[in-house]
């Protein structure tokens, strides 16, 4: 069914209610499809760019919000969806499954309007299951459009069990001992081992922490903190912590964090956005005990899925986790 597409929105439409309304109807909401996730990350790095919120309406109701910006690049328009490459693991429009293929035919018929300006359309990290990717790629095709498609990344999903001892038993034998090894070597060696997740009384320092250890690590993850992300990573945690949708994880050792992780929790899913360690402990293997503890802590509390988000982390596979795609969708515009 056709829907009513406008972008009469701004800034101000990250407060807009209906958006929770419309995240409540996705099966597959995260955090990246938040409205404070999507408004602290335009406010961090929308400078130089145009923002358009498209909404569709069917009659009165709202039912899908399609969160844009656009950005000059070398002459060219370019409009992508708002969170950005780096660091929004999942993109796409909000609405709900049954809506998704008359939300991408609103997109594209939108597009050929050309009541904005735009040269390209670079549609990133879209998982395969939820469809937007093919969706697009099919009525690009059918309203005459050149595009491109790749298979640009993927994430690492693992579906929780009941129990952990049925989750150690689904794994593969050998990842299973080695797990079980690793946490009697730093327990053996550390008696006096903590597990322990920040409080918003602890937020500021705990937060300290995970950034300067980021900082500390190895190679590209230890480049990759520069002050610019820290302070959005900041951001995050002061808007999320509050809703409860924020976890800062740490293991310590001898009262001393030796490994950190960052993470959300939303809708019973557990995402775990990024972890750093004390290169110095390597030899205990602190990163990994710290996520099979947070693997055991989600599955004791109910949660359904343990999600390691973009990357092909070898430690991800050897703790379950499985592969889901993610799509690079582009469309260039005919008059351009």
């Amino acid at each position: 069914m056709t829907l009513d597409l406008t972008l009469d929105c701004d800034e101000r439409c990250f407060q807009l209610p209906q958006w929770k309304e419309v995240l409540t109807r996705d099966p597959d909401r995260h955090i990246f499809a938040t409205p404070e996730w999507n408004r602290v990350w335009w406010e961090e790095f929308g400078q130089g760019k145009d923002l358009f919120l498209l909404t569709m309406r069917r009659g009165s109701e709202l039912v899908a919000i399609v969160p844009l910006y656009r950005k000059h690049d070398g002459g060219r328009k370019i409009l992508r969806f708002l969170g950005g490459i780096e660091l929004t693991d999942y993109l796409g429009p909000i609405c709900a499954v049954e809506d998704r293929q008359d939300v991408v035919e609103a997109l594209v018929s939108w597009l050929g309007k050309d009541e904005v300006e735009w040269d390209e359309f670079d549609a990133h990290n879209m998982p395969v299951p939820f469809g937007f990717g093919e969706f697009l790629i099919e009525r690009a095709d059918r309203h005459g459009y050149r595009f491109e498609v790749e298979q640009e990344e993927t994430s690492a999903i693992l579906l929780l069990p009941t129990t952990w001892e049925t989750y150690l038993e689904s794994l593969d034998p050998k990842e299973r001992r080695e797990l079980k090894r690793k946490n009697r070597r730093i327990v053996r060696e550390a008696p006096d081992l903590r597990f322990r997740t920040a409080t918003e009384e602890s937020l500021e320092e705990d937060l300290k922490y995970f950034i300067d250890m980021h900082r500390g690590a190895e190679g590209h993850k230890g480049h990759f903190m520069k002050p610019e992300v820290a302070a959005f990573f900041e951001r995050v945690a002061r808007s999320l912590m509050p809703l409860g949708w924020l976890r800062i994880d740490l293991l310590e050792i001898a009262g001393l964090p030796v490994a950190s992780t960052f993470s959300f929790e939303l809708g019973g899913r557990f995402y775990l956005y990024n972890s750093a360690y004390e290169p110095e402990m390597k030899r205990l293997s602190p990163g990994v005990v710290l996520v099979s503890r947070l693997i055991e802590d989600s599955i004791d509390r109910g949660l359904t899925k343990f999600d390691f988000l973009r990357g092909q982390e070898r430690y991800k596979y050897q703790l379950g986790a499985q592969p889901v795609p993610l799509n690079n969708v582009r469309l260039f515009n005919r008059a351009a």
